[in-house]
């Protein structure tokens, strides 16, 4: 059941942002991505100016302007460079600070202080964990940064912020468990009628090596919530814009991104590109086949019947007796576990189609 919705900027950043400059600074040579060098301006290079104010969401003004066409160069996305520090300039500087900084993203605030403005405005560099030798375009996502970085020949062109499957108070994939429609069976086939289902599934983000495999432009309906311009590339996982993208992992599993930039992100990505996922304990290549699949739905064992049974309507003012209104418990039980019980995470993967988490 495909339902619409519209696209809010965020205040002080309400238009769609163009895409980031490809231009960057000069790379810094590592065989990782590395921190930026913060060494002292030589005699030919100008010193760098000291802010007049600390620079958060709210304030305006040039100094904002300049950090925002800075963010622009290295790749970050703050929106336009307007002068106005709004929402998306905030999800811009979490990404500058968790990937550039360092800064735990617990510990991220979207401030720029006079020792992060020095290194925006010194010698960046951004290089890949996996660079190709210029030869490829590629994304990589680090899931304990919750950051993103889209490569083209070795180059970020696109670096954001993002936020992907919750956790528990463990660090673990979270359980949840809701009721969500689906309008097809699971092989794809439109039904006649949406089915409501109880269901639960783990908030998995798998780590592992991937293609984008299929794009949706638009609004995408998934069972438990919608996408805009979604990018699969593991089952029902996907990269897609959400007005939600907080600090901290809050998806059902796929990668969320700003609106503004899920605007463009298709335009700048192809299908059969790789994307490689970090998952902050093996490297995308060690992650095995089982772990790197995702956390198929299964019924949920605490849901009743009731809420899914629809008797037909009254056609009289007398009430029947109960036991020809109820039907059989048997009967009940056995629709109900043909009809919701899908594959857990521990058998093999589902045919295409197959309900899974998304959102």
């Amino acid at each position: 059941m495909i339902v619409g919705f519209g696209v809010v900027g965020a205040s002080g950043n309400d238009e769609v942002a163009h895409p980031p400059s490809a231009t960057v600074a000069p790379f810094v040579p590592a065989s990782t991505l590395v921190a930026p060098t913060t060494a002292a301006p030589t005699s030919t290079t100008a010193p760098i100016p000291p802010l007049s104010t600390n620079l958060f969401q709210g304030v305006q003004g040039e100094d904002v302007q300049a950090a925002q066409e800075r963010l622009i160069e290295l790749g970050f996305d703050p929106g336009p460079a307007d002068g106005v520090f709004g929402l998306m300039t905030t999800q811009a500087v979490w990404a500058f600070e968790k990937l550039v900084l360092g800064t735990p993203r617990t510990e991220a605030d979207g401030v720029i202080d006079q020792a992060a403005w020095e290194v925006l405005m010194g010698d960046v560099g951004i290089e890949p964990r996996r660079p190709t030798d210029g030869q490829a375009d590629h994304t990589e996502v680090y899931l304990e940064e919750q950051v993103m970085v889209l490569f083209e020949k070795d180059e970020p062109i696109l670096i954001t912020h993002i936020s992907s499957g919750e956790l528990d108070d463990e660090g673990n994939p979270a359980e949840y468990c809701e009721e969500a429609t689906y309008d097809t069976d699971a092989q794809g086939r439109e039904l006649e009628e949406p089915v409501t289902k109880a269901v639960c599934a783990l908030a998995k983000t798998p780590g592992g090596v991937f293609e984008y495999e299929r794009e949706v432009s638009g609004t995408r309906v998934s069972p438990l919530g919608a996408m805009w311009n979604p990018v699969y590339f593991n089952y029902g996982i996907a990269v897609h814009g959400a007005l939600n993208v907080p600090l901290e992992p809050a998806s059902h599993g796929c990668v969320r991104m700003p609106m503004h930039i899920s605007e463009y992100f298709q335009d700048i990505m192809d299908i059969g590109d790789r994307i490689l996922v970090w998952n902050g304990v093996d490297e995308p290549e060690d992650v095995s086949e089982r772990d790197s699949l995702p956390s198929f739905d299964y019924a949920d064992p605490s849901a009743t019947t009731t809420t899914t049974t629809t008797l037909p309507p009254e056609t009289t003012t007398t009430v029947a007796p109960a036991t020809t209104t109820t039907r059989p418990a048997t009967t009940t039980t056995t629709t109900t576990t043909t009809t919701t019980t899908v594959a857990p995470t521990t058998a093999a993967p589902a045919p295409a189609g197959a309900a899974q988490p998304a959102g």
